[in-house]
């Protein structure tokens, strides 16, 4: 068999399947449309005559008994029912489970016969046929689309150098205007204009061919919805149920990506609304409903992101049981139930663990799976909520970006590195003082905008170890996340700014990493991890309790020290000195030679001075001297810092007063810190 017509003909049987079973579930509803009977009969002609001409036996036998059955309905002979429609559509899972080897290299086997056994209740079952992972597609179009990636990673890669641009262009600004009067400003002016225009039709091609390239990545919503009428129609008549199936808006279209994640999460909500949520005739009639249900998935634009409702008119969610469960299992304490508002006890059936086969029984099955399916929205940065009415109605509320190759994030620091966080997952940014954190139980928090924030380290929800905090002007920089209803305030290092990022994939190896939901190349060239926002939720709630305040404490008692004059008449040497002891928390002052050290220590006194010996005027070994003889400075420690190093400058150093003496040619700020804090800690 020629691997090109095999090709060919997969391709063409798929469209037939796809319009057969359309069209048989429409037959069901509409068993007097002639024109949909003749359309149907066509396409299982049509794939009766092309897998006759390929050879494919099986396949021909299965579209042949299709072809004869459609004819008998054409003819009058048979009347259109459930179990007709039910044997074509048997026949539609035979030939798809047939196709499906095919294209894996596969010649399975099928009994014919068996397959439109009319006694065979179910026919081809669900276990019979494999299920498909991802969007079903031939050969052909996953090739395609792995061009389209190809594609838009380009397009990524003209997103960085269009950052690239920009910073380039902010230096350029910021040297024109601190250089004005030695550099050829006119020229310069003009540079920057040009550039300017260049960066911003660069900007423009890059957006038009961003918007072709997503536009062909993007499929219809369809491409995954379509499985979901069979799958409401086989569950309904296996329970005995009558459920009006609906779908509005299956047009809009998504990320590939999206919808292979989508696809399950709509099996399992749709599956969890048909056979837990809706009811019985009986039982809907005895509730004063009418006797069909309603499953109805709308799908609508909201900005630039899309908003998906799955609603069924069931029996709701029985708030009262799911906090019952949630004392029993040790989840809450009664009184922690009894506050329990509608909202919060719903989101119990979202966490992980929380559903039981005992609460599947009681609340309708719908906390089996959710926590998943949640998780499965979260990773594509989406969210899902759920509302419930008991007794009437519940509703699965899905939020999506309409992309995931390219997402606005706020970029932080936290030690060396540098991480991206989803602009839609971030509340704000504060910087908080001392007195603004509080403790709950063994817990930190701050208060933001009138609420109770956990505060947790970025740097320990990553793992990274214990490391110090850096306080900025003696605040702690913060960047408060959201999810859903909630908030976590987490310390950084630093903020560098919101800007578009390229999301990246970090490859199979380290696809399903802990916080992480890919990578991306900064604007200057630099990698950044892009984190998962759920996931830092999530380790928050068993992250260990935080310090800040003490490292506060800390921090302020190294701010008083103790405070030191540094004295040498080069101001390499002053500058040096003052950086290593600032930064280690001494308050300094420095002077310029003796005669201005006299000056500054006549209205300070201070804890340690820190001098040179050869200096114009009053040198180091007079300095000692004089400040000896002062009653303020009697027994103040003087440590001498000098380029000499014989053994006669240290004794007369010594016999003036000094306490310490160290040598520039072999110096070290740990000798130098060590010193200091041996005198004056």
């Amino acid at each position: 068999m020629d691997p090109k017509y095999l090709d060919i003909f997969l391709k063409e049987a798929e469209e037939h399947l796809s319009m057969l079973q359309k069209g048989l579930l429409v037959l069901e509803k509409e068993p007097e449309n002639v024109d949909l009977i003749h359309g149907l009969l066509r396409n299982a002609h049509t794939l009766k005559g092309s897998a006759r001409m390929m050879g494919l036996d099986s396949i021909s036998a299965v579209a042949h008994r299709m072809e004869d059955l459609l004819k008998e309905v054409e003819e009058g002979e048979r009347s259109v029912d459930s179990s007709v429609v039910d044997l074509l559509l048997r026949g539609t899972d035979a030939v798809t489970h047939l196709t499906r080897g095919l294209a894996a290299g596969e010649y399975p086997e099928i009994d014919v016969d068996e397959v439109f056994a009319s006694s065979r209740a179910g026919g081809i079952s669900l276990q019979d046929i494999p299920r498909q992972e991802g969007l079903a597609e031939a050969d052909t179009v996953r090739a395609r689309v792995k061009t389209l990636d190809s594609l838009v990673n380009l397009v990524g890669e003209m997103i960085i150098n269009r950052t690239r641009f920009d910073e380039k262009l902010a230096r350029l600004r910021a040297l024109c205007r601190s250089n004005n009067e030695t550099l050829p400003t006119a020229a310069l002016a003009e540079f920057t204009r040009d550039l300017e225009m260049d960066v911003l039709y660069h900007s423009y091609l890059l957006q038009e061919l961003h918007g072709e390239a997503m536009a062909l990545r993007m499929l219809p919503l369809r491409t995954v919805t379509d499985v979901l009428e069979r799958l409401v129609r086989d569950q309904a008549k296996a329970q005995g149920k009558e459920i009006l199936f609906e779908i509005v808006g299956d047009d809009i279209e998504l990320d590939r990506v999206m919808l292979d994640i989508l696809k399950p999460v709509f099996i399992h909500v749709i599956s969890n609304a048909v056979d837990h949520g809706i009811e019985t005739p009986d039982e809907r009639i005895a509730s004063g409903k009418r006797p069909q249900g309603t499953v109805r998935l709308t799908a609508r634009h909201e900005g630039n992101r899309v908003r998906i409702d799955i609603f069924d008119d069931g029996r709701g969610i029985n708030l009262h049981r799911v906090r019952q469960v949630a004392i029993r299992k040790g989840v809450l304490a009664k009184e922690e139930a009894d506050q329990l508002g509608d909202e919060e006890a719903l989101d119990l059936i979202l966490r992980p663990g929380f559903s039981t086969s005992e609460l599947v029984t009681d609340v309708s099955g719908r906390g089996m799976g959710m926590d998943v399916a949640r998780r499965n929205i979260d990773s594509v940065k989406g969210t899902l909520s759920l509302t419930s009415e008991p007794g009437c109605q519940t509703l699965v509320t899905l939020h999506l970006p309409l992309t995931l190759s390219v997402l606005d994030a706020l970029v932080v620091s936290s030690g060396d590195e540098r991480y991206a966080i989803p602009l839609n997952h971030v509340q704000e940014t504060i910087r908080v003082r001392d007195e603004d954190i509080d403790t709950v139980g063994t817990k930190e928090v701050v208060t933001v905008r009138g609420k109770t924030v956990p505060l947790v380290s970025l740097a320990t929800l990553l793992g990274l170890g214990e490391r110090k905090t850096l306080l900025s002007a003696g605040r702690l920089p913060v960047v408060v996340l959201k999810q859903r209803d909630q908030l976590l305030a987490c310390s950084i290092d630093e903020t560098w700014g919101s800007s578009e990022v390229v999301v990246k994939s970090l490859g199979k190896q380290l696809r399903v990493v802990e916080c992480v939901s890919g990578a991306t190349i900064l604007g200057d060239g630099n990698p950044a991890l892009i984190l998962n926002v759920s996931d830092l939720f999530a380790r928050a709630e068993g992250a260990a309790a935080t310090s800040f305040r003490r490292e506060f404490e800390e921090r302020a008692a190294e701010q008083h020290r103790g405070s030191i004059l540094v004295v040498d008449d080069s101001i390499t040497t002053r500058t040096m000195e003052r950086s290593i002891l600032v930064a280690n928390g001494y308050s300094v002052e420095v002077a310029v030679s003796g005669e201005d050290a006299l000056g500054k220590v006549g209205g300070t006194t201070f804890d340690l001075v820190v001098t040179d010996i050869e200096m114009p005027g009053i040198d180091g070994f007079e300095l000692t001297k004089r400040l000896r003889m002062m009653n303020a400075y009697a027994q103040v420690p003087v440590i001498v810092v000098s380029s000499r190093s014989r053994d006669e400058d240290k004794r007369r150093a010594l016999e003036a007063g000094a306490q310490a003496y160290i040598v520039k040619g072999t110096f070290d700020q740990g000798v130098l810190l060590d010193t200091v804090e041996a005198l004056i800690g």
